[in-house]
């Protein structure tokens, strides 16, 4: 979603005022919002008016409200009620005074700091405690729902003032017996964080939500993308067979009990993971005792004052400038009285991070300290001859200028797109295997990592005896990735890309995998004008529409 922080031309929705725009995405906007007869401030999510009649998505937007007010708990963001008004849909949520770990991780990468062990696995405990009450839900007949989140990612997990770790988003939550469906050829998540079996098609339980939220850990320790590359086909490569690099060449602070959590939570075999989110909780617990155990909720607040005091304070900005338009608007007339937008400060935290200060670059490791003890603050600025200090966050020594090797690489390759390059040849590289230098956490001696009982099973450790199994599983995977088509689209404004109703993301979009058959794409262009028309997949081919011009 794009930060737009204006106040809504619309002031009005049903029984709620609306205050200030915090973000538009390719489905929906969100507001701060409150009740017109008075009340504590409240978060709308309401449906674009250009999918109010599309009957497939209003469907699945009613369905994430239903699912998400059945959940009450602690650490899952709470849902009030689902309202419409005529024919536009909404959700009224909580307001959550705090920072997703998308903004956390950007500030980290940016400022080159490494977070302490004792605040990731705090935060790591609560997710996996929301997520494990919402696998466990039960409906209102007693059924159990056997809720799959899905979409377990920075962007959907955030860290409240208080020190309370709220799971966002279930809008692509799905339950069994759920009247929206997942369309033939689709798969739905954010690439970078989705399971091996996601990707592939297969049924989904709980353990593909351990493997999301073991990535996320991942790369809170490491503040490095663990799967992310420069298209979804790469990504889900990544995902699927590539070896996955020892978070301890990052971080080699880390005990080995911990990467031990990371290593198993990171099968890509299910079987071989935690079999519940509230199992990889008490691995954490276990692994961290040692070290004082898992950060408390005042300790991740104090840590939210101390170090990501300017994050909340703009939020603070944000929420006092609404209450001032609210209270200083006209008397409104009723639902779409207008009034002319009001200029509000850009709050960037407020809108999901796009992560651009990620760096996939090597860099040098800390040192790995002698003992491990309790910090006042979790920052270490940069000083000369600073002494290593674990229970902080610690400097990465990036090289001048690497985070812009990213982006400068995806321009290069927009730039191919936009003059109509053929990028067939790509499809060759992605599937031609290589020697991997990697090292992997298996690599490391299987007494250091035995400290997490049961054993956890190696991540492309050395064939064991049953090699062959899981040489025939990998072939069969890599088999199925074979079987997609590609396809790309660029445009000469800002575009959203809808496929078989199904948002797939902005333009320009570079070889997008899809089933072989027909698919129906939409653009969504300036103004929401929309161009619709179908395409005819065929495996490992692409198919490029080119540049639309608007």
């Amino acid at each position: 979603m794009t930060a737009t922080t204006t106040a809504p031309r619309e002031r009005r929705l049903g029984d709620f005022q609306l205050l200030a725009k915090l973000a538009t995405g390719g489905m929906a906007e969100i507001f701060l919002a409150r009740r017109v007869a008075g009340g504590p401030m409240q978060v709308v999510k309401r449906i674009l008016p250009h999918l109010a009649d599309d009957e497939h998505f209003v469907t699945m937007f009613r369905d994430e409200a239903n699912l998400a007010a059945q959940l009450v708990h602690p650490n899952i963001c709470r849902v009030h009620e689902l309202g419409h008004v005529g024919d536009v849909w909404f959700i009224v949520m909580e307001y959550l005074h705090g920072i997703p770990l998308s903004r956390l991780l950007s500030r980290l990468a940016k400022d080159r700091k490494f977070l302490d062990v004792r605040i990731v696995a705090g935060l790591m405990v609560q997710a996996c405690d929301g997520l494990d009450h919402a696998h466990d839900a039960r409906g209102a007949d007693g059924h159990h729902l056997g809720l799959v989140h899905r979409d377990v990612s920075p962007p959907n997990i955030l860290v409240t003032a208080d020190g309370t770790v709220k799971l966002l988003d279930f809008g692509i939550a799905k339950a069994r017996g759920a009247n929206s469906k997942t369309r033939t050829g689709t798969v739905k998540g954010k690439n970078a964080y989705m399971s091996p079996e996601q990707i592939l098609g297969k049924p989904l339980d709980r353990r593909s939500d351990v493997f999301a939220l073991a990535t996320v850990m991942y790369e809170l320790c490491a503040v490095r993308r663990l799967f992310h590359r420069d298209s979804d086909f790469l990504t889900f490569k990544a995902i699927t067979e590539e070896a996955i690099p020892d978070v301890r060449d990052r971080r080699p602070d880390l005990p080995a009990s911990l990467v031990a959590v990371l290593v198993r939570a990171l099968a890509r075999d299910p079987a071989a993971r935690f079999p519940t989110a509230a199992a990889m909780r008490d691995a954490i617990v276990a692994a961290m005792a040692p070290l004082g155990g898992p950060a408390s909720p005042s300790e991740l607040a104090a840590m939210l004052t101390r170090d990501f005091a300017s994050e909340l304070a703009d939020k603070d900005a944000l929420v006092g400038q609404a209450e001032r338009l609210g209270a200083d608007a006209a008397p409104l007339a009723g639902p779409g009285a207008t009034n002319a937008p009001t200029p509000v400060a850009s709050i960037r935290a407020l809108a999901e991070d796009d992560g651009s200060f990620f760096d996939r670059t090597p860099v040098a490791k800390p040192p790995r300290p002698a003992s491990v003890g309790p910090s006042d603050s979790v920052v270490i600025e940069p000083t000369a001859g600073l002494a290593p200090a674990p229970a902080g966050l610690e400097m990465l020594d990036l090289a001048p200028g690497s985070t812009d090797l990213l982006r400068e690489r995806r321009r290069r390759v927009r730039r191919l797109l936009l003059a109509g390059v053929a990028l067939t040849g790509l499809a060759v590289v992605a599937m031609v295997g290589g020697a991997r230098a990697c090292r992997t956490a298996a690599e490391r001696s299987a007494t250091e990592v035995a400290a997490v009982a049961p054993p956890p099973p190696p991540v492309d450790a050395a064939p064991p005896p049953d090699a062959a199994v899981d040489a025939d599983q990998s072939r069969a995977d890599i088999l199925a990735l074979a079987r997609y088509g590609f396809f790309s689209v660029g445009a000469d404004k800002p575009t959203e890309i809808w496929i078989d109703h199904r948002r797939v993301g902005p333009t320009p979009l570079i070889r997008y995998p899809l089933s072989p058959g027909p698919h129906d794409v939409k653009a969504v262009g300036p103004r929401g004008k929309t161009k619709r028309w179908k395409i005819l997949i065929e495996a490992t081919k692409d198919v490029d529409a080119g540049v639309l011009d608007w």
